[in-house]
């Protein structure tokens, strides 16, 4: 038997606080009922929406993407592609668009560069990020324009743009790039501190924003296309990625959050996609992931909790706290052997596991992850990538965490 897990709690300094946390759109797979529905249920604080201008009709599905936010009350970033031809066209039907619209930033890229270079390489001889990033600057002079890729991180550090010019910086991760082992994955985490340490000495002092991540891949930089997969498979760069269906993306996607939170430094970052390609429900049911989104996007721009714990890689923890000393934790089992957890400077009021024992029933319809009868005990039992949602009384509000 494994030993407890001790988990220390307490408030944090109301200056730090959860990232403001959203979600992806893809309006290349853009379903407009569907979308709808999960925004409405999920009300993320930002849609990150990405579009490509080479696609017949983007526009008219940007408009619908753009009510939809509004609709919802969400902040809307473009994440936008551009022709690599004539990408001053797409600017002026933009512009069209933007008029009037609260479109709060806008990144600009050349349709070559969502394809990764290596340093000594041949690189695209049509517009770079920093030309279209001029050209917007001029066309849309009060709208914060971004630097860095909506792909990974990888082509964020071989194109570096230049921290003076832009008004923030982002790039998405996947971690499925090199490996897609269930091992790999989680351990994928532990990159996400040295990403967040990097990008933030590229462009000191700017709003970080890490886009739509998820298990899966939604495009290759280093091939010609993805891995074809018929959902059931654990293959590299593909954007079915069976485990989005189950418990481990629920409990990646928390280990995810709970990284970010203790590393600090992030201004935004959303997971999973009103829709294609990392949908965390189906039309007729939800999957685990969306019990857990739709309860951490409540903890956005939230006064964090100050968590300690030495877990290490098996566990995730975070959360967020009032000024009344109660607060909403969330832990989460990174691996495939249980866990024991006991709390320090908080006592549980109520609690609601999904696991197991619990996923078919919770999953049945869209509804939160409600409190059911909790048993007080003095550990905290997490089976194989089980998650707990805990309302917690914070009781040692000073000591060391």
């Amino acid at each position: 038997m494994s030993a407890v897990l001790r988990v220390d709690l307490r408030a944090a300094d109301q200056g730090r606080m959860l990232p403001s946390l959203g979600c992806g759109l893809w309006l290349e797979t853009f379903d407009a009922a569907f979308a709808t529905r999960l925004g409405q249920l999920l009300r993320p604080a930002h849609l990150d929406l990405l579009a490509d201008a080479r696609s017949a009709g983007w526009e008219a599905r940007l408009d619908a993407a753009m009510a939809l936010c509004a609709k919802i009350e969400a902040q809307a970033w473009l994440y936008l592609v551009l022709p690599d031809d004539r990408p001053e066209a797409a600017l002026e039907r933009l512009a069209a668009r933007l008029d009037g619209s609260p479109v709060a930033g806008l990144l600009l890229t050349p349709a070559a560069y969502l394809k990764s270079y290596q340093p000594d390489a041949v690189w695209p001889s049509g517009p770079s990020p920093a030309e279209l990033l001029a050209l917007g600057r001029r066309r849309f002079p009060d709208l914060a324009l971004g630097g860095g890729t909506p792909t990974y991180f990888t082509e964020l550090n071989r194109c570096r743009p230049d921290p003076q010019a832009i008004d923030f910086i982002t790039h998405a991760t996947s971690p499925i790039i090199h490996a897609a082992d269930d091992r790999s994955v989680m351990e994928s985490l532990e990159s996400l501190a040295h990403i967040v340490r990097s990008c933030r000495a590229l462009a000191p002092g700017k709003p970080y924003r890490i886009t739509t991540s998820a298990i899966g891949a939604w495009t290759n930089p280093y091939g010609r296309r993805l891995t074809p997969n018929d959902g059931l498979q654990r293959v590299t760069l593909s954007e079915r990625d069976p485990r989005q269906r189950g418990l481990f993306a629920a409990a990646w996607a928390l280990g995810y959050l709970a990284e970010i939170s203790r590393v600090g430094g992030v201004d935004a970052l959303s997971l999973a996609s009103l829709g294609a390609p990392f949908a965390p429900a189906t039309q007729s049911h939800p999957y685990p992931l969306y019990l857990v989104i739709e309860g951490i996007l409540r903890g956005s721009r939230r006064t964090a909790l100050e968590i300690g714990h030495a877990g290490g890689t098996r566990l995730a923890a975070v959360g967020w706290c009032e000024p009344s000393a109660k607060g909403e934790l969330w832990l989460a089992n990174l691996s495939s052997e249980p866990l024991k957890v006991e709390l320090a400077g908080a006592r549980v009021e109520r609690g609601a596991a999904l696991d197991l024992s619990s996923v078919e029933r919770l999953c049945a319809d869209f509804a939160s992850l409600e409190y059911g009868s909790w048993q007080e005990a003095s550990t905290i039992a997490l089976s194989p990538f089980a998650s707990v949602r805990l309302d917690v009384a914070l009781v040692d509000r000073t000591g060391p965490a």
